[in-house]
């Protein structure tokens, strides 16, 4: 069956590194949507240019459409309207059965394991582990359409940036017990990090987003009751050039170079590979993950006096979104300390969604 990809040009150049790896023999059509502002969402993308390419594409082949979610609307009615009847829409449920393929794939060919939740075989029976996921939230945080009604059990709603504000919307802050709530500008959720680093207490402790969730926390609970995990992390990102250069294409230079200065300074054996593993384009996005507390522990004691130090060389910036760099470079750090100690944990993939 012939394939064809629309898109806007991050989402389709994506999906060409995935198809490219998973079905080398497909033959497949791409049109690309360049970008032409920072923020997908805002691009005023020119629909008469796609009609116009759509002429000569034969009527029964599978279309990709791969825009934001805002679009999709407007393109399948294009795309009915132009005859196409074999249309799937790239969101996050099929990025994540791809990335499960597509990393599989990478892991393994370099010999390496790539461990997915949903493969783990029962190794012990059912012990009495507690599970605690933390979901960060903020007063800021943008109303969003279609939330669910009700989340899971297994999460606790904790607050972000309490200190900064007299509104409350959850029972649990992160300006209680040992904590850097008022420092939220420059860590966002970050600061729920480090509260539950240092005042939670389960067997595995582990965070989200508003945004940001895990799928099935119930079956990731149940399966670290009868499995040897130490870390769930999520599916992994593929940079489109390097975890450094997507990082220089999205934030500013002087940050990256501190972090680099401090982690040679505070960790030489990190730093050495730091320049392999950010070359490479592998990246764990969101600042999730469920560990077991020592993990955590062992994560947060290497993780906070080198993302503290980076704070002291580059203070307050102006920009809102730049001013949150430490919790861009503990994005960072995450993915350099799990690529590091892969052989050292045990390590299962989760698949989370971005709502809205």
């Amino acid at each position: 069956m012939m394939v064809c990809v629309i898109g806007q040009e991050d989402y389709l150049e994506r999906l060409k590194s995935y198809f490219t790896v998973l079905y080398p023999r497909q033959k497949i059509t791409y049109i690309s949507f360049p970008l032409l502002t920072e923020k997908p969402d805002k691009t005023p993308f020119n629909w008469k240019y796609l009609t116009k390419e759509l002429v000569n594409i034969p009527r029964e082949m599978i279309i990709y459409v791969a825009f934001s979610i805002k679009f999709h609307f407007a393109l399948k009615e294009i795309l009915q309207k132009n005859g196409f009847k074999n249309i799937i829409f790239y969101d996050s449920s099929l990025d994540n059965q791809l990335k499960k393929l597509y990393f599989k794939h990478i892991f393994t060919t370099k010999g390496e394991k790539f461990i997915l939740l949903d493969e783990l075989p029962n190794t012990h029976e059912q012990d009495g582990s507690i599970m605690q996921v933390y979901l960060a939230e903020c007063v800021r945080d943008r109303s969003i359409n279609m939330y669910p009604e009700k989340l899971p059990a297994e999460i606790i709603p904790i607050q972000v940036g309490a200190a900064l504000t007299n509104v409350r919307i959850a029972e649990v802050t992160d300006n209680t017990g040992d904590n850097i709530s008022n420092r939220n500008p420059h860590y966002s959720e970050m600061t729920a990090f480090y509260w539950i680093w240092k005042n939670a207490k389960a067997d595995y402790l582990g965070i989200c987003h508003y945004r940001r969730l895990w799928v099935d926390l119930e079956k990731i609970g149940n399966k670290l009751r009868v499995s040897d995990i130490d870390a769930v992390l999520p599916l992994p990102t593929l940079c489109k050039y390097s975890v450094y250069n997507d990082y220089f294409l999205r934030h500013i230079p002087d940050v990256w170079q501190s972090m680099m200065d401090v982690l040679k300074k505070q960790s030489p054996e990190y730093y050495k590979a730091a320049n392999k593993i950010f070359k490479g384009n592998i990246f764990y996005a969101s600042n999730m993950c469920i560990l077991k507390h020592q993990v955590f522990n062992n994560l947060c004691e290497w993780m906070f006096p080198i993302v503290m130090e980076i704070e002291e060389y580059i203070g307050d910036l102006s920009d809102p979104y730049y001013n949150r760099y430490a919790g861009f470079c503990t994005e960072r750090l995450i993915t350099l300390y799990f690529l590091y100690n892969k052989q050292c944990w045990n390590i299962a993939h989760a698949e989370k969604i971005f709502i809205g």
